[in-house]
């Protein structure tokens, strides 16, 4: 049996975990997720049991904040782990996590194989020295494998463990079909809907309004483009964070080049990245962003900051847009997705949409995971 243990329902894992679901069950392998909560502060997904087509539960426990930072403790963790006896137990989360740790660290020594679900990787790292690194290294080698989105995240698991130990390949996983354009004529009405130019290049960034995000050193920076680059564009950007304000000063001021739209429902976000030519994200520190994978399935050619840990995989290997080397300084690549011809940048939009529905839909990541674990 396969229990997974993480922090709350999202839409992205409530449709990973239902295909790994119908796909245990035609192999008659149990699985069951146990969540830490509903949800977390700062989280605008509802708790919606009735989509959630998997076996699960919701922990009872206790989930302090303290500045900004959203722990789970669930001291029944351990009695739910061996009620399941699983095989198998994927612990995803942070890795300091309480609930994670009291899972993780085999205190009752569980037989079971203990995989850690591990997104991070080098740039994304806040702590690479210290007594934080140090406890981080000791808690990483107590587990038998680690499940990694792409191999920056892979290398940093290994060097975490100081030993060789197995890798599951486990991308973030979407529901790839209500992201697709419905029609031609799709863009054109989004663009309405939002009060948009019908021509003239629109890039989006959707993500939260933080500084981790790049949003104002984008934002001035595509102000600062010649304006025979910059003719007739408009930057969108989606989200909420402590950096809206600032942001809609700089929007105020563009001359309606720069559209803040702030928090949108999951349909309205569909809707924005209908309207766009390209996805721009400028991170300046993302494990493995999910929103250039939601674009890529919506056809959008990804700019992509080097910092995100799957630029490679989702950018750079199969050729789906343009690399933003210094998030400090976009320019370069605003430059190039502003002025690449319009038929490049359908054949790069063409090749991210192919991508997403072999590499990252659910029940194909479903599917491989369950190979992996039992080949």
């Amino acid at each position: 049996m396969l229990v997974v243990i993480t922090n709350i329902p999202t839409p992205y894992r409530t449709a990973f975990f239902n295909a790994v679901a119908e796909e245990s069950s035609r192999r008659a392998i149990g699985f069951k997720v146990l969540y830490c909560a509903k949800t977390e502060p700062g989280r605008h997904w509802p708790y919606e049991p009735e989509k959630m087509l998997h076996a699960h539960e919701i922990l009872r426990g206790f989930h302090p904040s303290l500045t900004g930072i959203h722990a789970h403790l669930n001291p029944g963790v351990l009695a739910e782990i061996h009620r399941f006896k699983p095989d198998t137990l994927l612990v995803a989360g942070s890795w300091n996590t309480p609930t994670m740790l009291l899972a993780g660290l085999n205190v009752l020594s569980l037989p079971c194989r203990r995989i850690f679900w591990s997104e991070g990787h080098a740039d994304a790292a806040l702590h690479q020295a210290g007594p934080i690194a140090w406890l981080r290294r000791r808690v990483y080698r107590r587990y038998d494998g680690f499940a990694v989105p792409n191999a920056r995240s892979g290398e940093w698991a290994l060097a975490q463990a100081g030993e060789p130990k197995p890798i599951i390949h486990l991308p973030n996983a979407i529901n790839v079909a209500p992201f697709i354009r419905p029609s031609a004529e799709a863009k054109a009405a989004a663009r309405q809907r939002f009060g948009l130019p019908l021509t003239g290049r629109v890039l989006v960034q959707v993500s939260a309004l933080t500084a981790r995000k790049g949003v104002l050193p984008l934002a001035r920076a595509f102000l600062a483009l010649p304006p025979e680059v910059r003719s007739g564009a408009t930057l969108l950007c989606v989200g909420d964070g402590d950096q809206r304000p600032e942001l809609a000063v700089a929007a105020a001021a563009s001359g309606g080049s720069i559209r803040v739209l702030g928090q949108l429902a999951p349909d309205e976000v569909r809707e924005a990245l209908w309207a766009a030519d390209a996805f721009i994200l400028n991170t300046l520190q993302d494990p493995n962003p999910l929103a250039p994978i939601e674009a890529a399935a919506a056809g959008l050619p990804i700019v992509l900051s080097r910092k995100a840990g799957n630029v490679t995989e989702l950018v750079e290997r199969p050729g789906t847009g343009f690399i933003l080397d210094d998030p400090a300084d976009p320019a370069e690549a605003l430059r190039k997705v502003l002025t690449v011809p319009a038929e490049q940048l359908v054949e790069m939009g063409r090749r991210a949409a192919e991508l997403a529905r072999t590499q990252f839909a659910a029940p194909a990541i479903a599917r491989s995971l369950l190979r992996q674990l039992y080949p």
